[in-house]
């Protein structure tokens, strides 16, 4: 039987479970709550719920494989549940666990089952683009009147939305409009100005490097610049590191010998100098590329202390509780998303998160160089996106829908790399099957034995 390269046919229709999830938090605000037998979702949680259906249908007729990276986030979902268990016994901390796994596996999951290829995710992004467009508008037009809208005005139409303070409800949620460089830190549809600012510049490469033409293109790089109107220290380090990347993918063909593995390989070493040299380390060279320099001190507290109550339970972690810290750190909120993830539950969580997002980034850095320039420019973006999350990560904390953002990202990881794999395969079997072909029409020409 003739082997052929895997033709991407699939229709749009495939997307609309991804799509909706994403569209249930750029067009709906965080107070958009929908209660269900007495269980409160909001609507990209309800999307997940609801969508997780569809995607299980999906990926029972377009099986392609199971990665380690579907491994390690199916690892990490179970350990999420396991330790608030151990932390709050089994029908307490089943709740609580099963909330946060819809954040983490069902989002990677609807988006694993959606997007399997190149041509999936360029569809995605132009679907995805009034969404995109709408939330942009909203950060925009907040940052330059100087006055919050989108999220007031929900909250006059839902209610107040819940604050929580260690896992328990604490009051409404209270806006602060706070004025950086002469401008208003936004929200618009985001859960907080730092997630509105990460969701946006994540974007940027993707639209960057998808290979759209057009219209859909320049508007996906323009509104997801709009990010910057967050006037978060994260958005504007997501976008230094957007135009480095770039600025080295144009630089790159001048210089054969050096390839992205080198530049990878520098920059590694780089870190590791600075933490080396650095007085207290990398943390708190990241803790400074903020508008606030101010808060770098307080950054580095927050690693000291929290490194310390992971030290304590390093299996299971504190669940939502209460963190050993100063008496002068009256907050008890923790801007560095791994270390969150370690001290809530245990190290295994993040360090299988980190593995996921390492080893794929990794991997799709080998297998991309073996597909057309097209999609190894896309793959290259997906790259650039999980960077941006890997580093802004240790200075923030992601919640609500910067979960389900980064969760995303993971799973194009997956595909891309799932994707890139069988058509290398493919493209290996062909050539062999081609040579085997030459061989055997070549073998009638020999000169017959002497008898």
């Amino acid at each position: 039987m003739a082997l052929r390269l895997p033709v991407d046919n699939r229709p749009a229709t495939v997307l609309i479970p991804i799509l909706l999830i994403f569209y249930s938090f750029l067009l709906l605000p965080p107070e958009a709550e929908f209660q269900i037998f007495s269980v409160r979702l909001n609507g990209y949680r309800l999307a997940a719920v609801l969508m997780s259906i569809p995607a299980l249908w999906m990926t029972i007729r377009n099986a392609r494989g199971i990665s380690l990276i579907d491994i390690a986030v199916v690892a990490m979902s179970f350990w999420t549940v396991l330790s608030f268990i151990m932390v709050y016994g089994f029908e307490f901390g089943l709740v609580r666990g099963l909330g946060l796994v819809i954040d983490v596996g069902l989002s990677y999951f609807v988006a694993r089952a959606c997007i399997k290829s190149p041509d999936d995710l360029r569809r995605f992004l132009i679907l995805c683009l009034p969404g995109v467009m709408f939330a942009g508008t909203l950060l925009f037009v907040e940052s330059l009147s100087g006055h919050l809208l989108f999220r007031p005005f929900a909250a006059s139409i839902f209610g107040d939305m819940t604050a929580y303070v260690a896992g328990e409800e604490r009051g409404a949620t209270v806006f602060k409009e706070e004025l950086r460089l002469g401008m208003l830190r936004a929200y618009g549809p985001f859960d907080h100005p730092i997630l509105a600012g990460t969701i946006m510049i994540g974007l940027l490469p993707l639209y960057y490097f998808s290979g759209l033409r057009g219209w859909p293109y320049l508007l996906g790089i323009l509104f997801a610049l709009t990010g910057i109107f967050s006037m978060s220290s994260a958005a504007f380090l997501a976008l230094i590191i957007v135009i480095i990347a770039i600025a080295i993918h144009y630089i790159l063909p001048y210089f054969a010998k050096i390839s992205w593995w080198l530049v990878v390989a520098g920059a590694i070493l780089l870190g590791f100098l600075a933490h080396i040299v650095s007085k207290n380390g990398i943390i708190l060279v990241l803790a400074r590329v903020t508008l606030t320099p101010d808060t770098a001190w307080y950054r580095m507290a927050i690693w000291k202390y929290g490194s310390q109550n992971i030290a304590k339970n390093p299996w299971f972690g504190l669940g939502y509780g209460q963190w050993e810290r100063a008496k002068w750190m009256v907050g008890d909120s923790v801007d560095a998303h791994f270390l969150l993830l370690a001290m809530r539950h245990g190290l295994v969580v993040p360090i299988l998160l980190l593995f996921a997002m390492i080893y794929g980034a990794i991997r799709l850095g080998q297998v991309m160089n073996y597909v057309e320039p097209k999609d190894r420019h896309l793959m290259l973006g997906v790259n650039i996106a999980i960077i941006i999350f890997l580093i802004v990560g240790q200075t923030v904390n992601f919640f609500g829908s910067g979960v389900v953002v980064l969760m995303f990202m993971v799973a194009l990881l997956a595909s891309m790399v799932t994707w890139a794999e069988q058509r290398v395969t493919v493209q290996r079997e062909l050539i062999t099957m081609q040579m085997r072909q030459m061989l055997d029409a070549a073998q009638p020409a020999a000169a017959p034995a002497a008898s």
